[in-house]
């Protein structure tokens, strides 16, 4: 059995943030783990936000997961092919919060049909999360490189203006 790659990650779900590591096949993409998970990830060295103690494993409910944010740049996770897609700033609309950031679509679809053909999981990249009514400059509003989205733990996406 090959050695797993170990992926440390950020979780937002319904319990807040928390953080661990996955641990993935050397060639699976972080998106392709997430999409073909069967409906628990796990999830090893957890921090739960207002727990002292870490957690050494958690079974997690896939679609408990809302957004993952991977620590580590993950180079081509999320990227367009240059001249078959383009970036559309998309926002995601979550129960408490906002994520804003650029999306990978190929040219010859719209948002929606694009979305319609995407498993559960997509890929924004720089990206700005905040609170219903807060701007970048707020206290808690935070930069992420790339968050990787379940879209079924989401109310809908939209594009930005």
């Amino acid at each position: 059995m090959p050695d797993l790659r170990k992926v440390p990650v950020e979780i937002l779900s319904q319990l807040g943030w928390l953080s661990g590591v996955f641990h993935l096949p050397p060639r699976q993409s972080l998106s392709e783990f997430l999409s073909l998970a069967a409906q628990t990830v796990k999830v090893t060295r957890v921090r739960l936000s207002q727990e002292p103690d870490v957690v050494p494993f958690i079974a997690m409910r896939r679609d408990a997961v809302w957004l993952v944010a991977p620590s580590l740049d993950l180079g081509e996770e999320g990227q367009g092919i240059a001249g078959y897609t383009t970036y559309r700033d998309v926002a995601c609309f979550l129960p408490a919060h906002i994520l804003r950031g650029s999306l990978a679509v190929p040219i010859s679809l719209r948002l929606s049909d694009h979305l319609q053909q995407q498993s559960h999981v997509i890929v924004l990249r720089h990206c700005l999360l905040t609170s219903y009514g807060e701007t970048a400059n707020s206290p808690h509003a935070r930069s992420l490189s790339t968050v990787l989205v379940n879209v079924h733990g989401t109310l809908g996406i939209s594009e930005s203006a």
